[in-house]
């Protein structure tokens, strides 16, 4: 078991003023926000009993060792966490390895995933609910990924005597907390870690430049992208709902969008198919509810565009278009878990968020070789940049440059493979971040 550490790994200031000021306001805006928000309100409900079934799950791993705890935020930082956690129980089959996660978002991906001994909900961060968890869990190592920094968990880990770490952290593109007035707060709490992984140069700097001991960071790239290759080379039997005609026109397939992304696409794709008239994009918005698909359908057909939904052109044998589905322009993906698969029928590809402040997944239409297009407010995270300088995705700032773009490409099959090819070489040159990061880890002295 950790060691408990006698000394308060926060300091007495930062912590009274996170749990007398920054605590109280939380729980009052959680109260209200419930209300307005169901997504949310299916977080708090999801995370009724946690600490009950946290501590079942430690009893249960009681003479496992070492005790390994791992926490990613939403979907993207969970996929980032998969091969780190896949790799640790191979070279560790005795240890207690326990996968924590903030949004609903992260739960589908966890159903049935076996290396952890448990996947549940991190409790909010309140002083006593995360008191009680670390108390049962007793981490000899906690891993925070991505941009993941609670104050609390991070204090309580640290006072009991965790290594602590954080890998594929992004600081890079803005993040406010190596601004005033969180800068303080966020040298503080990384002030007890022993090793932070960084996907890229620049974002490394700047953590040095903000106080973090340069022996602590180093550069070991995205584990997504081995998790996107593990995903891309892995057989699914399963047929999807549609297949593209051999004889048809191009396909987009428009991932991750919200509704000013699908404002742009799709009267791209209105103009464009008069030049291409069997041009059929398929579009998958963020969040595939009942109210985005209707919202889109209409959006679709004010541009006279016909739309159905994915799960009703599927025939008998789950692969074929039903009806005259072969005339239709937008097919929306009414269902998670098989856009990565969608854009291997893709010749282009449109990733959503950026005309919203941060691009969704580019590393999946990359790893199919598909030239990318996003919004300009994309957030310039590493992968953006590095394929947008080696000409795999360009961003675009509406509807205008969206369609020279894509006429571009359409019209110059040399240009569009080109495109896809540089998209690709990006995740070819970053695969084993895994390995990197682990090795690097174990070098600071945690036990994974």
């Amino acid at each position: 078991m950790a060691a408990h550490r006698s000394r308060d790994a926060g300091g007495p200031l930062p912590q009274k003023l996170y749990n007398g000021l920054v605590v109280p306001a939380a729980r009052v805006a959680l109260g209200g926000l419930v209300r307005l928000r169901p997504r949310l309100a299916r977080e708090v409900a999801a995370r009724r009993g946690v600490e009950f079934r946290w501590e079942a799950a430690a009893a249960r791993t009681a003479g496992c060792r070492p005790r390994i705890w791992v926490h990613a935020s939403s979907a993207g930082e969970t996929l980032q966490a998969r091969p780190l956690i896949e790799a640790i129980r191979a070279g560790r089959p005795g240890a207690a390895i326990f996968f924590s996660f903030f949004s609903t978002s992260a739960e589908r991906l966890v159903a049935g995933w076996e290396a952890p001994d448990a996947s549940d909900y991190l409790p909010f961060d309140w002083p006593r609910p995360v008191r009680r968890v670390v108390h049962a869990i007793a981490p000899d190592a906690l891993v925070l990924v991505s941009a993941e920094l609670w104050p609390n968990l991070i204090w309580t880990a640290a006072e009991r005597g965790a290594s602590l770490a954080q890998v594929c952290c992004r600081v890079a593109g803005g993040s406010r907390r190596l601004e005033p007035p969180l800068r303080a707060l966020t040298r503080r709490l990384y002030r007890d870690f022993r090793a932070i992984t960084a996907v890229s140069e620049e974002d490394a700097a700047l953590l040095r430049q903000a106080g973090v001991p340069a022996d602590t960071v180093a550069v070991t790239g995205d584990t997504r992208v081995d998790a996107t290759l593990a995903r891309l080379r892995g057989a699914n039997p399963d047929p999807l709902p549609w297949r593209r005609d051999p004889g048809g026109g191009p396909v987009i397939v428009a991932g991750s969008t919200w509704p000013a992304d699908e404002a742009v696409v799709l009267e791209a794709v209105a103009r464009l198919r008069e030049r291409f008239p069997g041009l059929v994009l398929v579009l998958a918005p963020h969040e595939p509810t009942p109210k985005a698909l209707e919202r889109a359908a209409r959006r679709a057909r004010a541009h006279g565009l016909a739309a159905e939904r994915l799960g009703r052109l599927a025939g008998g044998d789950g692969a074929r278009p039903a009806g005259d589905a072969a005339m239709l322009a937008v097919i929306l993906v009414d269902r998670i878990g098989i856009l990565h698969r969608l854009y291997d029928a893709a010749d282009l590809a449109y990733v959503g968020g950026g005309f919203g402040g941060a691009v969704h997944n580019t590393l999946e239409p990359a790893a199919h070789g598909v030239p990318i297009a996003v919004g300009p407010n994309h957030g310039r995270p590493h992968e953006v940049e590095a394929m947008r300088q080696a000409g795999g995705l360009v961003p675009v700032r509406g509807t205008t440059e969206l369609i020279a773009l894509w006429q571009r490409w359409l019209s110059d099959p040399i240009a569009r493979e080109r495109a896809g090819r540089a998209a690709r070489s990006f995740l070819d040159r970053e695969a084993g971040a895994t390995e990197r990061t682990l090795g690097f880890l174990r070098e600071r002295g945690l036990p994974v």
